[in-house]
């Protein structure tokens, strides 16, 4: 494994938060504090604590520069964790757990205290990208299994239907800018406490989507979502990808930011108060133009390290910056109909995110706890 996966989960504030985590962190309970109200997703300490798809919190309402104390404590749960442990985990729905919990917003609040101590969680970054069960989490789309989980009562799209929906819900999407750029969006802002438009999520998080599968778990997607409705049915399907299907991987915010900026599109008017505010600067705003993307790209695929390392900052796209947000780990997005083989497998009953995946306590953290391993 090389240096660069190393650094790649330690420069964004999402794989730090996933180390943290990975040792069991909780600073606040640690530093017998409360946790700042209002934070959800993972900041780096450059921006406003704030809620996704709400409104961020003043700037005034943020918590001071970290302290010396908090950065001991940080040092002192990584000196405690066992990462030989940790090195040799094979449990691939174990370290999953801990990308879910960061994805709901735990370790939110300490993304500054973190990105302060990001030195401090190099030995936990080392352990984790030699461990065999994190070893998919670099990989490319599985082409082989995918799994789709739609609505209840819905089946995957097929053909021209699917290529006429990208058009028209890109369509959609152009004319809500429009909307924003004449002042409407703002009147809609005063009728509608929550944001209309946060996300960067492929096609307005539509159904055209799919994970691989892991373990027991029919497909990533259900253990890794960032607000679960609670208890739900979704259709499951065994999906195979053409061998020749072109797939767009993103496996880093490099990756992220040349996409954007070789098929822009100007979001800025729907997009600037919020990502303005929780980013922390102000910019011209660009997304991938979906349909422009699908005339060279039949998918897009984001692994899970491209999402850790990506996610929840503002990333420079030529003149202009982008988001990756909304987007879940591990998820490819289908431009065009590839699916070479396409099966009905079961309905999947439960609540996505991290209720569908283990909770135990490792075993490096067990041993930090003086408790024996199983």
């Amino acid at each position: 494994m090389s240096a660069p996966e190393v650094e790649a989960l330690l420069a964004g504030p999402a794989g730090r938060a996933v180390l943290a985590e990975l040792v069991g962190l909780d600073l606040f309970r640690e530093l017998g504090e409360p946790v700042p109200g209002g934070v959800r997703l993972v900041q780096d300490g450059t921006a406003p604590a704030g809620r996704r798809r709400g409104k961020a919190a003043p700037a005034g309402q943020r918590r001071g520069a970290p302290d010396a104390r908090a950065g001991e404590l940080i040092a002192a749960a990584v000196s405690a964790a066992d990462l030989g442990e940790l090195a040799s985990c094979r449990d691939r729905l174990l370290l999953l757990s801990a990308v879910a919990n960061v994805i709901e917003g735990r370790q939110a609040a300490a993304g500054p205290y973190l990105a302060a101590a990001r030195n401090a969680l190099g030995p936990v970054a080392e352990a984790l990208v030699i461990a065999p069960a994190a070893r998919w989490w670099w990989e490319p789309v599985n082409r082989s299994g995918q799994r789709w989980a739609g609505a209840e009562g819905t089946a995957l799209p097929r053909g021209a239907a699917l290529a006429a929906a990208v058009q028209r819900i890109a369509a959609a999407e152009a004319q809500e800018e429009l909307d924003a750029a004449r002042g409407q969006f703002w009147q809609l802002r005063r009728r509608h406490p929550i944001s209309i438009s946060w996300w960067s999520a492929p096609l307005g998080g539509t159904v055209f989507t799919t994970t691989g599968p892991i373990e027991t778990l029919p497909a990533v997607e259900l253990g890794c979502v960032e607000d679960s409705a609670g208890e739900e049915v979704r259709e499951v399907w065994a999906v195979e990808i053409d061998p020749g299907a072109r797939v767009r991987e993103i496996g880093g915010p490099a990756d992220w930011a040349r996409l954007a900026a070789e098929f822009p599109r100007d979001v800025t008017a729907s997009r600037q108060h919020d990502w303005d505010s929780w980013t922390g600067q102000e910019s011209t705003w660009v997304l991938p133009d979906w349909p422009a993307v699908s005339r060279e790209w039949d998918g897009v695929h984001v692994s899970v390290s491209g999402y850790l390392s990506a996610s929840g900052f503002a990333i420079a796209a030529g003149n202009a910056s982008t988001l990756l947000a909304g987007w879940e780990p591990d998820q490819a997005l289908w431009l065009k109909d590839v699916f070479a083989k396409a099966e009905y497998v079961a309905p999947w009953r439960g609540s996505p995110g991290s209720d569908a995946l283990p909770d135990v306590t490792p075993p490096w953290q067990r041993h930090r706890a003086g408790q024996p391993p199983d």
